[in-house]
């Protein structure tokens, strides 16, 4: 696991349609769970608790991908393209077990 550094936080956040506040005030925090599990869990519980639209939950999930990875994607290596993950398959909204109501 490696810490986001702020710029990665601040590319992340700036996406369309993430709340910036909240994703830079999870992401600043994504090591404190212990592991990559228990980072997503928690995202889907704050996702359903504080209502968070699905931009900012993909915004987040991609950083939690990133820095649970061995070669982080957002160091910079890789040109402007390559810098954030974009194809996370994600369980929300409308899996059997989604955190998230059937309804937008």
């Amino acid at each position: 696991m490696h810490s986001l550094s702020t710029v990665e936080i601040e590319e992340l956040a700036s996406r369309r349609g993430v709340r910036k506040d909240d994703a830079e005030r999870f992401l600043d925090a994504v090591g404190d769970a212990g592991s990559e599990e228990s980072a997503l869990l928690n995202l889907y519980y704050d996702a359903r608790l504080y209502k968070w639209n699905i931009s900012t939950v993909r915004a987040i999930e991609a950083g939690i991908k990133s820095a649970y990875t061995d070669n982080p994607r957002n160091s910079g290596t890789e040109g402007a393209a390559g810098r954030c993950f974009n194809g996370i398959a994600t369980p929300l909204p409308g899996g059997p077990y989604s955190l998230w109501p059937r309804r937008f």
